[in-house]
């Protein structure tokens, strides 16, 4: 006997045809009441909503591609960390994150050069823009848009 079919006599003999109904029933509203802080979430909502916020910002001119991983806690404060050159390169980051979305973060490269820079940004609508600052890279005064996820969801929060 098939899985499928156990489980349809298993139904039947506990109430029949009206049990199995209302336990599809319930599950589609357990599932819809999971999803509801999901689809209600707006993206002013989600650059409050704490988390790992993962993004990536393409090459631009003598700028490597970036990879960004970032934690975002219920206080606004950041950690994390950004990466280039396939992970073999990478700068610590933290900082806080103000209600309405605007950011600023210190980076500090790990083993390398030990370079220095400033993180800003904002965190708003759709997108999170950010710029670099004083890493004496081709990456300075750059402003990258990136799409925002929240987090959980996709990588990209935020």
């Amino acid at each position: 006997m098939t899985k499928k079919k156990r489980y349809v006599q298993q139904m039947r003999c506990s109430g029949g045809r009206n049990t199995l109904v209302k336990t599809k029933l319930a599950l589609l509203g357990a599932t819809l009441v999971a999803l509801a802080p999901v689809v209600s979430a707006t993206p002013a909502m989600a650059q409050q909503n704490s988390g790992l916020y993962v993004l990536h910002t393409p090459a631009s001119g003598t700028c490597p591609s970036l990879d960004w991983h970032i934690l975002l806690q219920p206080n606004g404060s950041l950690s994390g960390f950004a990466a280039w050159d396939q992970m073999k390169h990478m700068a610590r980051l933290n900082g806080t994150i103000a209600k309405n979305g605007a950011f600023k973060m210190n980076g500090q490269e790990v083993g390398g050069e030990d370079r220095t820079a400033v993180v800003t940004g904002t965190a708003s609508g759709y997108y999170i823009k950010i710029s670099i600052n004083g890493s004496g890279t081709g990456c300075d005064n750059k402003i990258f848009s990136v799409p925002r996820f929240a987090s959980g969801l996709a990588g990209g929060g935020g």
